[in-house]
Parts: C-alpha cells; structure tokens; sequence
C-alpha cells in the first residue's frame, strides 16, 4: 500500500471533460479539533481516499459527484492514535463519511471503537468537516479505565489529487 501511494505522488493529475467515471487518489495533512465531555483533543494525521468521480458541467446535463472510500489515520492529544475509514460520497462540494473509528488506550481510557459520521464541505485541494463519534462499548474495563466518550470535532484536510489511476 505505502508503494502505491509514493507511486499516485508522481502521477501528474490529468482532466476528463466527458463525463465518464474517472478513479481519483487523494492524500494529504489531517488537522482536527474535538470536544468530549469536558475534555478538548487535538489531532494531526493523515487521510487518504480513493473516489470514482462524475464530472459534467454542460448546462443541460450536470453531473457532478463521487462514491469512494476513506482511510485517516491520527495522533491525538500525543498520547493515543486514532484509526478510521469507510465510505464517502460527494455532491458538487457537499460530502459525508461514514464508517468506523478506533482509539487506542492511555491510562486513563480503554481502547474504543466508535461509528464515525462526517458531513463535509470538499474542494479539490482539502474538505472542512464535523466529525461526530458514537462509541460502541460502555463501562469501565477490569482495570477501571473507561472508554473515550461520544466526540463532535471540526477537520481540515488538505489533499493532492492524482487521476488516472493506473
């Protein structure tokens, strides 16, 4: 995978006007904000999707999207990661993600694994996001750490796209 992805950075982006499905790589910086009960954690990563894309801009006929999948990866407040991925789509800049997350433990809390549900705005080079988890475990483990509680979170990712594909 990591060779793919030194591969898609040499790959010069080249645009299709005819409206035919064309596979898009992305990757770039992750930077996010999040709120959980009373705590504020702090991320940086990276993202990485993989999109097919319909692009179209004649005025009788406008198409303009994308379905996909999504993979980031974070490390948060400096002392866990955060793993993610799923599913996105695109309407003209207006996009959501959904899939699933997971933390890793600190002393304090267990490891967690959330649904993750993302609305977004997409540019060609970055997306501004809210980042809503939802954990599935409850409870404290048997050495009392408890999981990382629900999360709403701002993102930013800023992203180099390469298409075509090989």
């Amino acid at each position: 995978m990591n060779a793919l992805a030194l591969l898609a950075l040499v790959i010069p982006a080249a645009p299709h006007d005819d409206g035919s499905p064309q596979p898009w790589f992305t990757v770039g910086p992750l930077l996010s904000v999040s709120r959980r009960q009373q705590d504020t954690a702090w991320g940086v990563g990276l993202e990485s999707t993989l999109n097919v894309v319909m692009h179209n801009n004649r005025m009788r006929d406008f198409r303009s999207g994308s379905v996909g999948v999504f993979g980031q990866g974070q490390w948060m407040d400096g002392d866990h990661a955060r793993l993610c991925g799923g599913v996105q789509g695109t309407f003209l800049i207006f996009g959501l993600e959904t899939g699933v997350a997971h933390e890793t433990g600190t002393a304090a809390h267990r490891p967690t694994t959330s649904l993750h549900l993302a609305p977004f705005l997409g540019f060609v080079y970055g997306s501004v996001g809210v980042r809503v988890s939802v954990p599935f475990q409850e409870g404290r483990d048997l050495s009392g750490r408890l999981p990382y509680g629900r999360e709403v979170g701002l993102t930013l990712t800023l992203k180099k796209p390469f298409s075509p594909m090989l």
